[in-house]
């Protein structure tokens, strides 16, 4: 897939996982097979010119979001818009990391998923780190200096068993976009991604990019048979 639309290859492992293994960070299994409700989310790069991009996006295997599951869903793209508004060259990379960790924090909280003041308990990770030719580049973050690229991925995961309302049990929501840093700001190099719930649930009624290929495929194949009867 990644070839079709020009990149040599992967970046790295494809990290997908649905319902409670979207709770686990680095799921890399892939044994499910009866997917037919609860969150889908999808860590996936390409490697183009050698750079590799880190985009992950989660969306609902029905094609809708439960409320539970938005109420999740838009509290994880929250705290991204708090980190957003953070970065910008000669700022540490950790005010943006607290922002977005304040926003999960008080809102787990609201939902009477954590109690008041309590920290990080569904947010295990830090908030991104550097990318380029290595999917996890080295590198410094205080203070932020054009050129840098990094990942910004908040993220929420609430497995079976934890200490809440069962209602919450499964719900895993991680959205990672990849900045670059400029001289004012920074540029969202992968804000075509659709990601809000609204943009998800309209893409999840369309036909799939695999289904078009496939139908390309197919109708080429085709063309070409008969070219030779």
């Amino acid at each position: 897939m990644h070839k079709a639309y020009g990149a040599e290859d992967v970046g790295y492992g494809s990290i997908v996982g649905a319902g409670n293994n979207a709770t686990i960070l680095h799921y890399v299994y892939n044994s499910e097979r009866d997917l037919r409700a609860g969150l889908m989310l999808m860590d996936v790069g390409a490697e183009y010119r050698g750079y590799s991009g880190d985009i992950t996006r989660t969306v609902p295997i029905s094609g809708t979001f439960t409320e539970e599951e938005k109420l999740i869903y838009e509290l994880v793209l929250a705290s991204m818009e708090a980190a957003f508004r953070e970065i910008k060259p000669g700022v540490s990379f950790r005010a943006a990391s607290a922002a977005a960790s304040e926003v999960i924090n008080a809102g787990l909280a609201d939902l009477g998923i954590i109690q008041k003041g309590e920290r990080h308990r569904y947010f295990p990770h830090g908030l991104g780190h550097h990318l380029g030719l290595d999917v996890h580049d080295r590198g410094g973050y205080d203070p932020l200096k054009p050129g840098m690229v990094l990942t910004v991925e908040p993220g929420i995961y609430i497995p079976e068993g934890s200490d809440c309302d069962p209602k919450w049990w499964g719900i895993g929501v991680r959205i990672e976009d990849n900045l670059l840093i400029t001289e004012t700001g920074f540029e969202n190099l992968s804000d075509f991604v659709p990601k809000t719930v609204a943009e998800i649930e309209e893409l999840m009624r369309q036909e799939g990019v695999l289904q078009q290929l496939y139908q390309s495929v197919g109708a080429r194949s085709a063309d070409s048979w008969g070219g030779k009867e």
